[in-house]
């Protein structure tokens, strides 16, 4: 099947208005910020040792009890056979990492609503994710990227490697 890029959420990082508990987020943000940071990164390292050449996001989110990073995106049109796919891993060295990844959408005014979550430890296993986006078919949808710490907080550095949005065909 072939497949076509219709958004690219790593390329548009900074179209979308990134928060965390702490308020509003500056994309790029700044390594070592209190209140969460997402940057763009070339080629991530992933917690199975390699670098991956694809490019992807890191999203930190704030090292407190109701943490959360979430980047919400300009509306699209969501089309019959568009799927979400990424791949999903903590950042290499990262141990103590252990996150709630979610694609989540939103219509109109409507709130937000969870599409999809995956929870994620650091294992050395990378997931592959493959979302179909059927339900959304013919609707205009903000899509937000968001990670939330499972348990303890600090070093859950989540890694989205090419989060898009393709047309299969």
């Amino acid at each position: 099947m072939a497949e076509e890029i219709v958004y690219d959420f790593a390329a548009n990082a900074c179209q979308a208005g990134w928060t965390s508990a702490a308020g509003i987020l500056p994309c790029p943000g700044r390594p070592g910020d209190w209140r969460g940071f997402v940057q763009y990164l070339d080629a991530p390292d992933l917690e199975d040792g390699t670098t991956t050449l694809q490019p992807g996001l890191l999203t930190l989110p704030q090292a407190t009890a109701d943490a959360y990073i979430r980047g919400l995106y300009p509306s699209i049109r969501v089309q019959k056979g568009d799927h979400f796919k990424a791949t999903i891993a903590c950042e290499q060295g990262a141990a103590t990492c252990r996150i709630i990844f979610r694609l989540e959408y939103q219509i109109g005014d409507l709130p937000s609503r969870v599409y999809w979550a995956y929870g994620k430890k650091y294992d050395g296993q990378p997931i592959q994710v493959d979302a179909d986006l059927g339900l959304l078919a013919g609707q205009t949808v903000r899509f937000g990227l968001a990670v939330f710490p499972l348990g303890g907080t600090g070093d859950d550095r989540a890694i989205w490697v090419a989060p898009r949005i393709v047309s299969v065909h």
